[in-house]
């Protein structure tokens, strides 16, 4: 699951057609892109470098696929289950993309949302000449993501298939991240900033699951040890939370926390077709709210029973296969493959507002599937 800093990237060429030229079908190839953005939050200009990864054939169908906010943008390595050849997301049929998400305030700004992130994906999108993806697959994090991209790009994106991600933050999944950053602000201040990131991330595992997988797993007997009484679920979140220390500090967990929580997407200005996927245990994205999301945009809602809560589509690995397979499958590439024009920018996102409601498309009236 990408536990490994991403490799060092060789220099981008100054063409589209270079680049895209680079790319061999099967191979991981990451590339790092300067652009321009501004800031959602206050309009503030940044120049900020951009983690991009690519895989399978570069003429195919592209795909974008991001995950969770400890996710890289190499999807074939944090979720090889569904990605890769003969793999419901097939880098035999299709070039995947995915990007590192941007996980530091630039100057001036006072927060990065899913929006920013969208942002930075469209300007990846233009140096590769790529004018619209056959579908964005994103779960967690990477589905606030791609309904930000929607919002903002619907004419750059066939289908979303988001999972376990709704249109804004539950006030409970915030309270709890709330207390998470005062923990890595407390640990900053009095200097034992690891262990901050550990307990906080120590707290966020506890969302992660359902209670019915905690019960099965922990239910042992405590032991004493050191002066204390330790119950064996300590052991499994204070491994979790140490492991996390290892990649993230206090600020990037910070900035990445927040911007989950700074999620919002209007519901009037989805007009892709949506496919959502939720579980009834995830305490995290509550099952209701993804119903209530697809209700609002005339979308699909598949709700599955999961011990696993909000990492289902982590670990329950064959039914999600069936689902993005049966998703994916509906998705028909374009029979001509647009060029960008010549007016495309190169390394400068496209950030202006979204389109006016009165200037969406029709959407497609799909069922709520409960």
């Amino acid at each position: 699951m990408c536990h490994a800093d991403p490799p060092a990237s060789s220099p981008i060429p100054a063409d589209s057609a270079a680049l895209r030229a680079r790319f061999t079908a099967g191979a991981i190839q990451s590339f790092t892109l300067r652009v321009d953005l501004l800031s959602e939050l206050d309009g503030r200009p940044a120049s900020v470098e951009v983690n991009a990864s690519r895989c399978g054939r570069p003429e195919a169908p592209c795909l974008v696929v991001l995950g969770g906010i400890s996710a890289c943008g190499r999807a074939v390595e944090w979720w090889p289950e569904q990605v890769g050849p003969g793999r419901p997301i097939d880098t035999d049929r299709h070039a995947v993309l995915g990007i590192d998400y941007l996980d530091r305030l630039p100057a001036g700004w006072r927060g990065l949302s899913p929006g920013d992130q969208a942002n930075a994906l469209a300007a990846v999108l233009d140096r590769l000449a790529i004018r619209r993806v056959d579908a964005f697959v994103g779960a967690s994090y990477g589905g606030a993501v791609a309904l930000a991209f929607a919002e903002r790009y619907p004419e750059r994106v066939g289908r979303l298939l988001v999972l376990s991600m709704a249109d804004r933050p539950s006030p409970m999944a915030s309270a709890l991240r709330a207390i998470q950053r005062e923990c890595l602000r407390l640990g900053v201040e009095h200097g034992f900033e690891a262990e901050a990131v550990a307990l906080a991330r120590a707290l966020a595992v506890t969302t992660y699951r359902s209670e019915a997988e905690f019960a099965e797993r922990f239910s042992g007997a405590p032991r004493h040890q050191d002066g204390r009484w330790r119950w064996p679920v300590e052991d499994y979140l204070q491994a979790q939370g140490a492991r996390f220390a290892e990649r993230f500090d206090a600020e990037r967990y910070r900035v990445l926390s927040e911007s989950l929580d700074l999620h919002r997407v209007d519901r009037q200005r989805l007009s892709t077709p949506l496919h959502a996927l939720a579980v009834v245990e995830d305490r995290l994205v509550p099952c209701g709210d993804i119903q209530a999301l697809a209700a609002a945009v005339g979308g699909e809602c598949v709700c599955i029973d999961s011990p696993f809560g909000h990492d289902a589509f982590l670990k329950e690995g064959q039914r999600v296969a069936a689902w993005l397979s049966d998703r994916l499958a509906r998705v028909a590439p374009d029979p001509v493959r647009p060029q960008a024009s010549s007016e495309a920018p190169r390394g400068r996102s496209r950030v202006a507002g979204c389109p006016p409601a009165d200037r969406l498309p029709d959407r497609p009236r799909m069922p709520v599937v409960l």
